[in-house]
């Protein structure tokens, strides 16, 4: 089996870790292998979040340093600091609102600076209104699962992960399974319209 690296980030409460275990556990029902590796930052809430997803025969948790395919990050601030995890040509779907640091007086990047700069990088950058979206559909927490939904329409995803998995993983991981359904869908539904037009 081939392999696939997901590189997911953001900030503590953003439900990266629970992005995480949808996607692990969709690959397994999928019939796939799968090894998670989260990494926090000083605080729970707040501080940075990396999580490595590494799918099919891999043998060491952490990506290696440019060799990510992919990754889902809940804030731009957040996918530049880890950008160096993945291959030149990779997409990025990205949140479009920053979280600013906790630290008083840091200049903070637009998103057009960020983007930007990712983009001169040669990496697939895709803005996702992932937040804005998820609480028009009553479910502001649903951001992680809007961006996963998003990200799966258009990208390599599906050669690896079959979409009844990812509806099942989200009913056996998540609270509130159906509102998280409906987001998922909502992204899909989202990316078709926006990127494959």
């Amino acid at each position: 089996m081939k392999s696939l690296n997901i590189v997911l980030s953001g900030v503590g409460g953003q439900g990266i870790i629970s992005l995480a275990n949808v996607i692990a556990n969709a690959v397994l029902e999928s019939g796939g292998k799968v090894i998670v590796a989260e990494t926090h930052g000083l605080s729970q809430r707040g501080g940075s979040v990396i999580v490595h997803v590494r799918v099919g025969d891999v043998e060491a948790p952490l990506i290696p340093p440019g060799n990510g395919d992919l990754m889902l990050s809940l804030d731009p601030i957040e996918a530049a600091r880890y950008s160096v995890y993945l291959k030149k040509g990779s997409m990025i779907f990205v949140d479009n609102n920053i979280t600013p640091p906790p630290l008083p007086g840091i200049k903070i990047p637009s998103l057009d600076e960020i983007v930007e700069s990712l983009d001169k990088e040669g990496f697939n950058i895709v803005v996702v209104p992932a937040v804005n979206e998820a609480k028009k559909a009553g479910n502001p927490l649903g951001a992680n699962i809007f961006l996963l939904g998003a990200s799966y329409q258009t990208s390599i995803l599906k050669e690896y992960i079959k979409e009844e998995a990812i509806i099942d993983a989200i009913r056996t991981n998540l609270k509130k399974p159906e509102k998280n359904i409906e987001v998922f869908k909502r992204g899909k539904k989202w990316a078709e319209e926006k990127l494959t037009s």
